[in-house]
């Protein structure tokens, strides 16, 4: 076809693995949080749930994968192929912790959205809607603790 810009043609597997790379990403600044804050404070408990949920959709994202048949982990780094910065070298009020991992969901509801507006498959659409309104529910726990 004339006309088409064959590289800014999307590609749903690749937005789907970068969605799972954003949350792999999340779950490492996750357990930094989770060290970081008091266990009896109500953010530690909310960061808690966060943590299980982002180990939850990447499971189903690594499905996602399988069912494509594509490898889970070939497109992008695997946790031990990263290294974090280290977010809060000294101790982050609750505030910090809780307005930085805002952010991060902020970003990464920003990256489902775009891949799921791009999937055609009606799995990866499920998978992507699933983390969508998980990602939005935390936000929203998020705000609610400020």
């Amino acid at each position: 076809m004339a006309g088409v810009n064959v590289a800014a043609t999307p590609d749903p597997i690749a937005e789907l693995n970068q969605v799972l790379s954003e949350i792999i990403d999340v779950v490492q600044e996750v357990k930094q949080a989770h060290r970081k804050v008091p266990e009896t404070r109500d953010l530690h408990a909310e960061i808690d749930r966060l943590f299980d949920d982002l180990r939850s959709w990447a499971g189903v994202l690594m499905d996602e994968d399988r069912a494509l048949g594509v490898s889970p982990l070939g497109m992008i780094p695997s946790v031990a192929g990263r290294y974090p910065p280290n977010l809060w070298p000294g101790a982050p009020s609750d505030e910090e912790v809780r307005r930085f991992l805002g952010q991060q969901l902020h970003r990464l509801v920003g990256h489902v959205a775009a891949a799921l507006a791009d999937q055609q498959d009606d799995g990866s659409r499920a998978a992507l809607a699933e983390v969508q309104r998980g990602v939005q529910a935390h936000r929203q726990v998020l705000e609610e603790l400020s």
